[in-house]
């Protein structure tokens, strides 16, 4: 089982950690990851300590 930021990492939510960024995050001691919604393809960034429960911003109401 991958950990929650691990390239390839799917979440519950249908949603896959692309990779870290090279941005750090807004949550303390966190880096932005790009994630990608395998339900209608939009990518966006969240806090490593967020991966896990993330929803898309696009189709599942999860915040942008």
């Amino acid at each position: 089982m991958k950990k929650t930021t691990e390239t390839g990492y799917l979440n519950k939510n249908n949603q896959v950690n692309l990779g870290r960024t090279d941005e750090p995050g807004t949550d303390h001691m966190q880096w932005f990851y790009l994630m990608e919604c395998r339900n209608c393809n939009y990518k966006y960034k969240a806090n490593g300590s967020d991966i896990w429960q993330r929803k898309c911003p696009s189709c599942q109401g999860g915040r942008p």
